[in-house]
């Protein structure tokens, strides 16, 4: 485990994450000698106490894995959190990587070692200087440790843009049967309505075929927002991926206990060989080609403008770390051909004109946003009468795309080339399917039903008809990528979770078999709170989280648990605003304790979580200010 502060921090004094609003709730404490559903015992994990060497390496070994899809088990969220620790020792070591794309830490002006020190003594040392006033020297040191955090921050964020490139190219190279309109009208087709359920050949999974860890690190990302990775697995027929999910034995191996990831040269040579990109991020070309959405023109765009020579010297506190490039924040790229200006919101507007040709040509592939049902986020079984699957609500944004109304087929596929609009973005897309939806008799040809013997439809469009149009939309709105999601924000907002875990350190807890088997069962009680309160959002607590996250990752299982449980294929929203998040942890907290008599958000630092299992040997105290076992452990010693 990394020595180092967490990296990217500014001087905040943020401590180890123990707060009640970020941890669970007690239970019954489970014996050391019951066996668990898996046959491990809890004590076959107990670490020894912490005057004794700890051999992660050899309790690793002892976890029940296997590459076949599974519901989390006690082994399978350590093996998860285990992943989460080398992602984020990835996170550490990119993010300190002094000239990582032309990135020194010397733009921020000459280190000065007090304001070193200070960061090496961490958010102990800001805490107990937290009441004292800072001198100007103090405030000039803390400023230039924010600078240098934010530098660490442009390194991650450039990797992980390059990061969803690569894990996009690994999508592409693999060989699937893409979804057509044709199949979404076959009752019971493998290719859409049985495609989450049905049974396939699972993906083999080797050493030799393991993934780069940034690249692990995105499918990761992308199978934690369910219902766009069902989504974008049925575009591409994906479904062995599917139903396969993380294969946690072979992940478990390939990382070692100092949570470096490892893998032969056999496996380096196979990734190479069936992506033509280098296994290390930092090796593929600091270029982008791309074509110009225009003219064709094949473009060379850098990843990024902010790279500076190691001597520059840095003027005013701007680092300068915006940048034009096409992994920065704000991409603009003249196009040598065309002279139209490259940026993300033409790439997204291009994005929707080559799906919308994708509907309309042989591939025959229906638009992001029509094929889930958008209340149960499941494939919709065609209805038995044609007349019906042609005004289905949830496929009407397809049929709007191919009406000729208001000449809405040819004016979004000649949005890009026809120099009718000099700067195309989504948003003059979204006009002209507001022309469209302002004129009723206009809907009505959509649907067919201006023809002789279509059947009628009293009052308005549907609103299911309306929310897919919202869906469509929204896998456009700052988002050029080839995915539902933008999945290097994903990533970015997964990094805060991941950096919780890493805080709290359950791996190397006494009490890691106990913890895991008690967020199990909370998992399974957050999910009984789902079922019996269908209109509310659960909030999850952060060990109800890892578990639900690893079920996530067990794509085909999740599906199967929550359609039977919860009746819908649950999704989990991770960009809920602040206000309502608090307001339903809020209920969450109480309908948890009305239900099943306990505390909904309690402490779990490892002193706590040992109280709870009564283990003995363990002697630090926990470090939330605020937990009474603080002051229990004042009074033992």
């Amino acid at each position: 485990m990394s020595k180092r502060l967490s990296l990217f921090k500014k001087l905040s004094g943020d401590g180890p994450v123990n707060g009640p609003v970020d941890a669970p709730p007690a239970y019954n404490a489970i014996s050391n000698d019951a066996q668990l559903a898996d046959g491990l015992a809890p004590s076959d994990l107990a670490v020894p106490p912490v005057d004794e060497p700890v051999n992660l390496e050899a309790a690793f070994e002892k976890l029940n894995l296997s590459d076949t899809p599974a519901n989390p088990t006690v082994p399978t969220c350590l093996a998860h959190l285990k992943l989460l620790f080398a992602i984020q020792s990835m996170k550490e070591d990119v993010g300190y990587t002094d000239g990582l794309w032309g990135l020194w830490d010397s733009r921020v002006g000459p280190l000065d070692p007090l304001a070193v020190s200070t960061e090496k003594k961490g958010a102990a040392a800001a805490a107990a200087s937290a009441d004292a006033q800072p001198t100007p020297e103090q405030l000039a040191r803390n400023k230039q440790l924010e600078l240098l955090s934010q530098v660490r921050e442009k390194r991650w964020a450039l990797f992980v843009a390059r990061a969803v490139e690569r894990y996009e190219v690994w999508w592409k190279s693999l060989r699937g049967k893409p979804l057509t309109e044709r199949d979404m009208d076959i009752a019971g087709s493998d290719s859409y309505e049985k495609f989450p359920s049905s049974p396939i050949a699972l993906t083999e999974w080797s050493e030799k075929s393991m993934l780069p860890l940034d690249v692990l690190m995105v499918w990761h990302t992308h199978m934690l927002n369910p219902r766009a990775f069902l989504e974008d697995a049925m575009l591409a027929g994906l479904r062995s991926l599917w139903t396969s999910g993380m294969p946690w034995e072979t992940v478990n191996k390939a990382i070692d206990s100092n949570f470096a990831y490892k893998v032969s040269d056999d496996c380096k040579a196979y990734w190479a060989a069936g992506t033509g990109l280098s296994w290390e991020n930092a090796d593929d070309p600091l270029i982008k080609n791309l074509r110009c959405p225009r003219c064709n023109t094949w473009l060379q765009i850098p990843w990024t403008t902010c790279g500076l020579p190691e001597d520059h010297k840095p003027g005013g506190e701007d680092p300068g770390l915006i940048g034009n490039g096409y992994g920065d924040g704000n991409l603009q790229y003249l196009c040598s051909g065309c002279g139209i200006n490259i940026r993300k919101e033409l790439l997204a507007a291009a994005k929707f004109v080559r799906d919308t040709q994708a509907l309309l040509g042989p591939e025959n592939r229906p638009m992001p946003g029509t094929l889930l049902d958008p209340k149960s986020g499941m494939p919709e079984p065609p209805p038995v009468l044609e007349s019906l699957r042609s005004v289905l609500p949830r496929t009407f944004p397809n049929r709007l795309l191919k009406s000729g109304c208001n000449s809405i087929r040819t004016r979004v596929t000649s949005l890009i080339t026809s120099y009718t609009y000099p700067d195309p973005t989504i948003e003059d897309i979204r006009k002209e399917i507001e022309k469209v939806f302002g004129n009723r008799q206009w809907l009505r040809e959509v649907d067919g039903l201006d023809r002789p013997g279509a059947i009628s439809r009293n009052g308005p469009l549907s609103p299911v008809a309306r929310i897919c149009v919202r869906k469509m939309m929204s896998r456009y709105w700052e988002n050029f990528g080839h995915f539902a999601l933008d999945l290097s924000g994903g990533v970015m907002r997964q990094g805060i979770f991941i950096e919780k875990m890493y805080k709290l350190d359950w791996l190397h807890s006494p009490a890691a078999t106990d913890t895991m088997a008690r967020l199990l069962v909370k998992y399974d009680r957050f999910t009984q709170i789902m079922r019996a309160n269908p209109g509310r959002v659960a909030v999850p607590t952060l060990d109800v989280d890892l578990a639900w996250h690893t079920h996530q990752l067990s794509p085909s299982m999740y599906y199967h648990f929550t359609t039977n449980r919860v009746k819908k294929f649950t999704d989990h929203d991770d960009k809920i605003d602040e206000n309502t998040l608090n307001l339903q942890f809020e209920w969450t907290s109480k309908e948890y304790q009305d239900r099943f008599g306990e505390v909904y958000s309690e402490c779990t630092c490892w002193y706590c979580e040992c109280k709870r299992v009564r283990l003995s040997g363990y002697h630090l105290p926990c470090a939330n200010s605020s937990c009474e076992s603080l002051k229990l452990f004042d009074l033992l010693t």
